[in-house]
């Protein structure tokens, strides 16, 4: 059974050619023009996150430590035994949007004072944060000027790649959100063959269900694992993102990527009664992800609480994935909660696919 649906849903696609141009070559130009609009985009205010380290000993400059502690514009993390390098793997893994190392005499207007840590992708973050402590020298009784020196939270210097992060950033923000929307319209297929009995005849048991499941998984899961192949070829052919070096991870990403939104895509199938229920329950579920998970904004941009929100979203960890390999140079091994979530959570959804299709055919 699962090899004759797979077959069933790859003819419907290959005879319709209209569809079949737009799953193959609409994903990499949607990602182009995503990674034009946004890579340059600056300004705003924000929710920041910072990590403060402070290195120096002087009276100034602890004085000054004390009052950025009491600054409620943005969530300070900090610790008395952290140096630049902690707030720079900080900043790497996106625990913090930005950092502050206060690490020479305040006092002293001849030296530089402060370094800000920023991250290529979340240069805004940095870019705020430094006028807020401008904001803040201003405000104070010093009267010297603080000197500031920038540092970048990753390492860009050993291989080429794109100036600006941010297209990396959109790699896996608009595969996720491509692959969702087209795993949505292939499940929806599922709703045709139920109204026209093809469902009922082929759910003899739990393990039909399954089994029909299956099949159609692992055919949007190939069509989706092929769109995101798509768009990092774009990435790497239009705007020189290195990906070369990092094939095998990526491919994981893309699989992962896949599945997942195979799986949201058949449960959310499997709960709605009609195609037009299906149609506006799939675009709510998908802009909702979409817009809270950071395929559309990024997440360091929204309030604490809809980051906080947005880490239960698939587009979460799909950006966390792709943009950990290319950008933040992790491994497949560094990335292990973040394949729990993809894998473990399309196994997950597609038997609760399978349970509640089989259930729902017998009321």
């Amino acid at each position: 059974m699962l090899s004759a649906v797979f077959k069933i849903m790859w003819l419907r696609l290959w005879r319709d050619k209209g569809a079949l141009v737009l799953a193959f070559v609409l994903p990499g130009f949607i990602f182009a023009i995503f990674a034009a609009i946004f890579s340059n985009a600056s300004g705003g205010q924000l929710d920041l996150r910072a990590a403060l380290a402070v290195t120096s000993t002087a009276p100034a400059s602890q004085g000054f430590a004390d009052r950025l502690k009491d600054v409620e514009s943005f969530t300070l993390s900090t610790d008395a035994d952290w140096t630049l390098s902690d707030v720079r793997e900080r900043v790497r893994l996106g625990q913090d949007d930005a950092g502050v190392v206060i690490a020479g005499d305040m006092s002293d207007g001849s030296a530089p004072a402060i370094i800000i840590v920023s991250e290529p992708s979340r240069e805004i973050a940095a870019t705020v944060l430094k006028g807020q402590i401008r904001q803040l020298l201003a405000d104070s009784t010093s009267s010297a000027p603080a000197i500031f020196t920038d540092v970048t939270a990753l390492n860009t210097e050993a291989e080429d790649g794109p100036s600006d992060q941010s297209v990396t950033y959109y790699i896996g923000a608009t595969a996720i959100l491509f692959l969702l929307f087209s795993a949505m319209q292939g499940a929806s297929l599922s709703l045709e063959e139920r109204a026209n009995g093809i469902s009922d005849r082929l759910l003899v048991g739990a393990g039909g269900a399954l089994s029909m499941l299956s099949g159609k998984f692992i055919f949007l899961t190939l069509i989706g694992f092929i769109q995101a192949a798509i768009i990092i070829a774009v990435a790497h052919v239009f705007f020189d993102v290195p990906v070369l070096p990092h094939l095998p991870a990526l491919a994981l990403a893309c699989l992962g990527m896949a599945s997942l939104a195979a799986s949201i895509g058949l449960l959310t199938a499997s709960l709605c009664k009609s195609s037009s229920q299906m149609h506006t329950v799939s675009t709510f579920v998908v802009l909702l992800f979409s817009a809270v998970g950071g395929s559309m904004v990024p997440r360091f941009m929204m309030p604490d609480w809809l980051q906080d929100f947005g880490k239960f979203t698939p587009n979460s960890y799909a950006i966390d994935a792709v943009y950990g390999i290319l950008a933040r140079g992790q491994s497949v091994a560094e990335l292990l909660d973040v394949w729990y979530v993809l894998f473990g959570g399309a196994a997950m959804l597609l038997v609760l696919a399978a349970i509640i299709s089989h259930q729902l055919r017998r009321v």
